[in-house]
C-alpha cells in the first residue's frame, strides 16, 4: 500500500466530508441499522406494534405491518402515514417499530439521522421506554421514557403560528417522563430547540445517557442536560428514588409516526374555537398526505468496559487494532472504505472478514 498517497487521500477526505456529531470519549459502537437492505425493517432488529384504540394518546391512526407503512429503500427506512379517503371520515394508518427485546440498553449513546413529517396533525417520535416493570404500580409513567425527538406538524403551520403571534416556534423536543413529572400532569422534563429545515433535510437526534445525566443534542449541538440530583428532594430523599429517576434499567428504541391525539392534534376548534379550521382532530384532511419519518441510520453506542473486540480502549476510545489499520478510534463512527466493493464497512466487518493491503481500503468517518 502506497501510504504517503493514501495518507494524502485521507486529508483530503476529512477536509472535504461535512461536520459530524462527536461520539463521546470512550463509547463504543455497540448496535446499529444503516438500512443498507432493501425490503421489510429487519426483522433481527425491529419488531411491529400493530393495532388502533388511541395508544393512550387519543391517536387516530391504525398502525400495520405492510410495506406500505414501513419499509426499506435507498438505504433508508420509511416509516409512511397514509391517509385513506373511501368512507366519511378519512381514517389513516402508519407503522410503529420498537427493538424490544431484540436491542435494550441502559446508559451509552443513542443516535438517529432522519427527516420529519411535517403535516398539522403528524407526531413523530424517536424514543424510549423501559424494557421491563421494575418499579412503581404502572409500567408508564413509573418505569420512565426518554424522547430523543419529538416533533408535532402544527407548529410549523403558518395558521398555528399567526394564531400565536410569532414567526417560529421551537419544534425539536426533547423529553424525560417519570413518576413525579409526566405528560400527563404536563410536567416532563422537556427541552427543545428549532430547526428550520427538519421536514425537508436530514439531522441528527441523539442522547447521552448516563447514571447521574441525560444530555439532548441536536446535529451535535447540546440543547438541554437533565441531572438526576437535580430532581431528588434534598431533605430527607427516599433510598431508592425511583420515582424521579427511573432511569437505570434497560431500556429499548420505538420509531413512530402518530396522527392526531392529544399532542399531534393539538391545534384543534377545542383549544382554538375561532382560529383553527382543522375540526375536533386537529388534523388538516385535506393536506398533503402521504407524509414520511424518513431514516438513514440508528446506531446505539455503549459506555464501554475497556475493551473493543479484544483490544484495550484507552479514554479518548483508541483501540491498537494490531492490523494494518494501526490504532482507531472506536468512538468516532469509523468506518473503512472499498474502493474495489464501492462500499463503506464498519471496522467490526473489517476485522472480522478478509481484508487484503493492495491499495483497495482507505480509512475515514462516513459522511
Amino acid at each position: 500500500m502506497n501510504l504517503p498517497r493514501v495518507t494524502s487521500l485521507l486529508a483530503f477526505l476529512l477536509t472535504a466530508l461535512p461536520a459530524w456529531p462527536a461520539i463521546p470519549a470512550g463509547m463504543v459502537l455497540e448496535w446499529a441499522d444503516e438500512f443498507d437492505y432493501a425490503g421489510a425493517p429487519d426483522p433481527a432488529r425491529w419488531t411491529h406494534e400493530t393495532g388502533a384504540g388511541g395508544w393512550g394518546n387519543n391517536e387516530l391512526q391504525t398502525y400495520t405491518d405492510k410495506l406500505e407503512n414501513s419499509r426499506v429503500e435507498d438505504g433508508r427506512l420509511i416509516i409512511e402515514a397514509l391517509q385513506f379517503t373511501d368512507s366519511r371520515t378519512p381514517y389513516y394508518t402508519s407503522a410503529r417499530l420498537v427493538t424490544r427485546d431484540k436491542g435494550e440498553w441502559k446508559y451509552g449513546r443513542i443516535e438517529v439521522r432522519a427527516k420529519l413529517p411535517s403535516e398539522t396533525g403528524t407526531w413523530s417520535a424517536i424514543w424510549m421506554l423501559a424494557a421491563e416493570q421494575v418499579y412503581g404500580d404502572a409500567y408508564w409513567p413509573d418505569n420512565g421514557e426518554i424522547d430523543i425527538v419529538e416533533h408535532v406538524g402544527y407548529e410549523e403551520d403558518p395558521l398555528f403560528l399567526q394564531v400565536k403571534g410569532v414567526e417560529q416556534l421551537d419544534n425539536v423536543h426533547g423529553t424525560l417522563h417519570t413518576y413525579t413529572r409526566n405528560g400527563r400532569d404536563n410536567q416532563g422534563l422537556g427541552g427543545r430547540t428549532y430547526g428550520a429545515d427538519v421536514s425537508t433535510e436530514y439531522h441528527v437526534y441523539a442522547v447521552n445517557w448516563y447514571e447521574d445525566r441525560i444530555e439532548f443534542e441536536f446535529d451535535g449541538l447540546n440543547y438541554n442536560t437533565i441531572f438526576r440530583d437535580d430532581l431528588i428532594p434534598v431533605r430527607n430523599p427516599p433510598e431508592d428514588p425511583w420515582q424521579y429517576w427511573p432511569f437505570k434499567e434497560n431500556f429499548f428504541l420505538i420509531l413512530n409516526i402518530a396522527v392526531g391525539g392529544n399532542w399531534g392534534g393539538h391545534f384543534n376548534s377545542g383549544y382554538y374555537p375561532s382560529d383553527s379550521p382543522y375540526g375536533s382532530n386537529g388534523v388538516d384532511d385535506d393536506g398533503t398526505w402521504p407524509q414520511r419519518l424518513e431514516v438513514d441510520y440508528v446506531r446505539v453506542y455503549s459506555l464501554g468496559d475497556g475493551t473493543w473486540k479484544g483490544l484495550p480502549v484507552d479514554e479518548a476510545g483508541n483501540a491498537p487494532t494490531d492490523s494494518w489499520m494501526g490504532t482507531i478510534n472506536v468512538s468516532a463512527a469509523p468506518w473503512i472504505y472499498s474502493y474495489q466493493m464501492d462500499r463503506f464497512f464498519l471496522p467490526q466487518a473489517a476485522l472480522e472478514d478478509t481484508f487484503h493491503t493492495g491499495g483497495q481500503w482507505v480509512y475515514f468517518p462516513r459522511p
